[in-house]
C-alpha cells in the first residue's frame, strides 16, 4: 500500500513538473503574451560588451561598449532587439542610466542593448556639438551592425534582423532621430553647411568607421524620449516608424521648436516631428506629458508599458 502511494505521488509530481514546464514554454511562445507582458522573472546582463572603437573629437582613440540585457532561460530563437543610448548633453552619462527600461523590456522577451558613445571632448561650439551628434550616430550604427554581424557568425544573441529598434533619452534620443532621418548630403548641408559635410565624409560618411563595417545598419523604428531633430522635414514616409514621449514644458530639448540644450541650435521637438510624420503617412505615436519637464519620463508610471505596447504592435 505504501509503495502504491509512493509511486502515485512520484507519478503525480512528474506529471506536474512536466505540466509546469509546458506552461512556461507556452507563455514564452504565445504571441499574445510574449513581448507584450512581463513573462520572465529574471534577466541576464552581459556588461561591457565591446562593439567597436573610434577617435573622439580631441583625437583620442576610445573603445565603444554596451550592456546587453536578455530574458533568462529564454527559448526563442528570433528576438527583436532594442538598442538604447543614454542622455547627458553629449558630455556625460553612462549606459547604466537606462538599466530600468532595459530590464523592463527584457522581461517581456526583448533583447536590449544600452550603449555608450563618444562624448564631446573639445570646446563646445555649434559645429563641434553637431559633430558630436554625428559621431554618436555612427557609433549607434556600429552597435546595430554588431548584432547583424553576430547573426551572420555565431548567432549568440538570436536576433530577428527584421525587428531592430533604436532609441534613447535626451542626447540618446537626438542620436537615434538623426540616425533614422538624416540620410544624404543635402540634409547634412542643412545641418552645418559644406564644412559639416566634409567632416562627415572624412570620417567614413553616414555609416562611419566605428566597427562592424559591411554589415547592415537597417532599423525598423525609433523610440524618442525627450529628443529633437534638426529639421522635421528630414523625415520621409518610407523611413523608420516613430514613437515619442515628451513633456510640454521641457526647457532643455524643445517640445515644439527652440534652442537645443542651450547651444543656440534651433531644432524641432517631438510634437513637430509627430505632426509632420503623420502628415506624410509615416506611423508615429506621441505620448504627451502635460506640464512635464525634461525629465518627465522618469516620473511617468505608464511610459514603460506604453513603449512596450508600441513595440509589440509593430512586430
Amino acid at each position: 500500500m505504501i509503495r502504491r502511494i509512493f509511486l502515485f505521488s512520484f507519478t503525480l509530481l512528474l506529471f506536474t513538473s512536466c505540466l509546469e514546464s509546458e506552461i512556461n514554454y507556452i507563455n514564452q511562445s504565445d504571441n499574445q503574451q510574449r513581448y507584450n507582458s512581463q513573462i520572465f522573472e529574471t534577466v541576464s546582463i552581459s556588461t561591457d560588451v565591446r562593439y567597436g572603437a573610434n577617435v573622439t573629437l580631441s583625437g583620442a582613440t576610445t573603445g565603444l561598449f554596451m550592456d546587453i540585457y536578455q530574458p533568462e532561460n529564454d527559448i526563442e530563437v528570433n528576438r527583436p532587439v532594442v538598442i538604447l543610448a543614454h542622455g547627458g548633453s553629449f558630455i556625460s552619462g553612462d549606459k547604466s542610466d537606462l538599466s530600468e527600461i532595459a530590464t523592463f523590456l527584457a522581461k517581456a522577451g526583448y533583447v536590449v542593448a544600452s550603449m555608450n558613445y563618444r562624448f564631446l571632448d573639445v570646446s563646445p561650439t555649434q559645429l563641434t556639438y553637431k559633430q558630436a551628434v554625428l559621431n554618436a550616430v555612427v557609433d549607434m550604427k556600429a552597435a546595430v551592425r554588431f548584432f547583424n554581424k553576430d547573426i551572420a557568425e555565431n548567432n549568440t544573441y538570436r536576433i530577428d534582423a527584421s525587428n531592430v529598434f533604436i532609441g534613447g533619452y535626451s542626447a540618446g534620443a537626438i542620436t537615434a532621430l538623426h540616425y533614422a532621418y538624416v540620410n544624404n548630403d543635402n540634409e547634412l548641408v542643412t545641418i552645418g553647411g559644406s564644412t559639416f559635410v566634409d567632416y562627415v565624409n572624412s570620417k567614413g560618411g553616414l555609416e562611419g568607421m566605428s566597427g562592424n563595417e559591411t554589415y547592415s545598419s537597417e532599423i525598423k523604428g525609433v523610440i524618442n524620449i525627450s529628443g529633437a531633430l534638426f529639421n522635421s522635414n528630414f523625415i520621409n514616409s518610407n523611413e523608420p516608424i516613430l514613437y515619442s514621449i515628451h513633456g510640454t514644458d521641457d526647457e532643455v530639448v524643445p517640445f515644439l521648436q527652440g534652442d537645443l540644450s542651450s547651444t543656440g541650435i534651433t531644432a524641432d521637438g517631438s510634437s513637430l516631428l509627430h505632426q509632420y510624420a503623420t502628415s506624410i503617412g509615416l506611423t508615429s505615436q506621441l505620448k504627451t506629458i502635460e506640464n512635464g519637464k525634461h525629465d518627465a519620463f522618469l516620473d511617468c508610471n505608464s511610459c514603460d508599458v506604453e513603449i512596450r505596447t508600441f513595440l509589440f504592435s509593430q512586430l
